[in-house]
């Protein structure tokens, strides 16, 4: 359902998996990639529009955002009675006042159009990010009445509001079903702003595994491809790995290494006679989990789907090319690193769950569209090595890389 129609007062209908249609291969940018571009100091505008009690249960959640943000301006759109109050803390560069919900209001109302209207006459100045501290979403549609670059706050599966970062309404999903210990409101207020927080600096830091038993650059100057996957529905086509091994060959001196278990033997054998003598590298069922962090980390890029591997190269700060399915939902699953690509279709259908590639209707439809131009292409955007800058040899105006 619509933005527009649920300020409107309709209600949320069950949505209807639309047909796939005729998806297209590009890189997915994410809130964590946004975040960090709004650089060190965004400015901020917390939205807390409840009462006078709300007020002061979000005062730890504000300090920390303080915290996390020393060199940010953060202001505060509140109700007009919690103005002065709120300006007496000093915490806030500004504090403006808009009367939603009232003093005395007993049954909160939802947000209709004419209220965002009304937020947006009063000309507040942009920010960067707007996060709201209202735990339920009675308001939340005010947030469209704002001008950010990243909107955050507490989200209801029912009411598909487009937040940037989201957590489930605590309070709702509490009162279904009787559960045997609480968090606490505030609590609830300072874990939201640590998901914001978390978002922007995830993928800065890389992860550290001790030294294994692998000789010191065994995939220098090699591209790493993984085509294995637990769930099939997930892999990539067998024409595709191939056609990006001969086309890293073609096009560059690097050569292809291949990891991955027995299962991955019959795609290294086929890449084996395809390509010249002496460019592959098989360690197909030859390399413990232990192991591969060593194997992995010199390698000049990581090609792999959705699996565990990938999410091992990318957290190494490995150049990462991720082909991503309709299986999982991309804004929770996509690897996260410092050099990270993730590549998918952006099916309608997605996230879909399908246990096999059998139960898909349109037959995996989400991965056969990415060819190896646009691995190829993906990989010159991330990765430093020159060899690689030389794969954008076939422009791709639909991709606009971002790393995760």
């Amino acid at each position: 359902m619509k933005l527009r129609d649920l300020l409107r007062g309709g209600k949320p209908k069950k949505p209807r998996i639309p047909p796939l249609g005729a998806p297209a291969a590009r890189a997915w940018t994410s809130p964590s990639n946004t975040l960090r571009r709004l650089g060190p100091s965004p400015s901020i505008l917390v939205v807390k529009l409840d009462h006078i009690g709300d007020f002061i249960t979000a005062l730890p959640a504000v300090k920390r955002l303080q915290a996390a943000f020393p060199t940010s301006t953060v202001s505060l759109l509140c109700a007009p009675f919690v103005a002065d109050l709120a300006r007496s803390t000093g915490l806030f560069a500004a504090v403006y006042g808009f009367d939603f919900f009232g003093a005395r209001m007993q049954e909160p109302r939802f947000a209709n159009a004419d209220d965002v209207s009304e937020l947006r006459a009063m000309g507040l100045p942009a920010h960067d990010i707007v996060i709201d501290l209202r735990q339920e979403d009675e308001a939340r549609a005010l947030l469209w009445g704002l001008d950010a670059k990243v909107r955050a706050g507490f989200g209801d599966p029912v009411n598909p509001f487009p937040l940037d970062i989201a957590l489930p309404e605590m309070e709702r999903c509490m009162r279904r079903k009787p559960w045997p210990a609480m968090t606490h409101s505030s609590t609830r207020l300072v874990l939201l702003v640590e998901a914001l927080v978390h978002a922007r600096d995830m993928g800065v830091e890389t992860a550290r595994f001790a030294t294994a038993s692998v000789p010191v650059g065994e995939t220098q100057n090699s591209v790493i491809l993984a085509p294995g996957t637990r769930l099939g529905i997930k892999g990539w086509t067998a024409e595709g790995w191939l056609g990006l091994a001969s086309a890293v060959v073609e096009r560059t001196n690097l050569d292809i290494a291949v990891i991955g278990r027995g299962e991955e033997a019959e795609t290294a054998a086929q890449m084996a006679k395809l390509l010249p003598q002496g460019r592959l590298r098989d360690f197909v069922g030859q390399v413990d989990l232990a192991d591969l962090p060593a194997l992995i980390a010199p390698a000049a890029a990581f090609v792999g789907v959705d699996t565990g591997t990938t999410h091992l190269a990318a957290s190494l700060g490995v150049p990462t090319v991720a082909l991503f399915s309709g299986f999982a939902d991309i804004r929770v699953w996509a690897p996260i690193g410092p050099a990270t690509v993730v590549v998918h279709a952006g099916a309608g259908c997605a996230p879909c769950g399908l246990p096999s590639e059998t139960l898909c209707p349109y037959q995996r439809r989400c991965m056969s569209v990415i060819d190896p131009e646009a691995v190829l292409s993906a990989m010159s955007g991330v990765a430093a090595h020159p060899e690689l800058k030389r794969l954008r040899a076939v422009p791709q105006p639909e991709l606009v890389f971002a790393a995760s």
